[in-house]
């Protein structure tokens, strides 16, 4: 079994990719390891941060495994990507930042986790296409240190976060 390693703030974190359920989507985040980036936190989703994914990390995959409907636990982590233009909701001010690619490993560190607004976003419609939300990682024994970073993140802002391959 692959894993990840997550290097936060001085804290590391692993996790165990789901190659037996979505081998696709793990052989395709393997090959673009490491990637590192700023991290954000989610405005809606509750415990959850964001690393996008940039030049020639972007991942452009189809759906893969069984549908989540948008429900996450706490240390799943989920290979996002939406279609350029694909706004959601009618709100002005979000126009320009929805605009663009998005692709991105989404990190549930906590509870509540629950639903996550891309997760169940109605602009997907019937068009899986336009929208892929994949669950490819979950973490093992998440260091507690490693959630209070996470957590930080909301209150202080944008922090460095490594991904890389596991090598024990």
């Amino acid at each position: 079994m692959r894993r990840l390693l997550f290097e936060l703030e001085g804290t590391s974190a692993i996790a165990e990719m789901h190659d037996d359920i979505v081998p696709d989507t793990c052989d395709a985040v393997w090959e673009i390891l490491p990637v590192e980036g700023m991290s954000i936190h989610a405005n809606w989703a509750s415990r959850e941060i964001m690393l996008h994914l940039q030049g020639d990390k972007i991942l452009r995959l189809p759906p893969e495994g069984p549908p989540s409907h948008g429900i996450v636990a706490p240390g799943d982590i989920v290979y996002f990507w939406r279609a350029p233009q694909m706004s959601r909701g009618k709100q002005l001010a979000y126009s320009s930042e929805f605009e663009r690619e998005l692709s991105e490993f989404a990190i549930f560190y906590g509870d509540p986790s629950g639903v996550g607004l891309a997760a169940s976003d109605p602009a997907r419609g019937a068009d899986p296409t336009l929208q892929v939300t994949t669950l490819f990682a979950t973490f093992v024994n998440l260091p507690e240190e490693f959630m209070n970073k996470c957590e930080a993140i909301r209150h202080e802002g944008l922090k460095r976060l490594v991904v890389k391959r596991y090598e024990a």
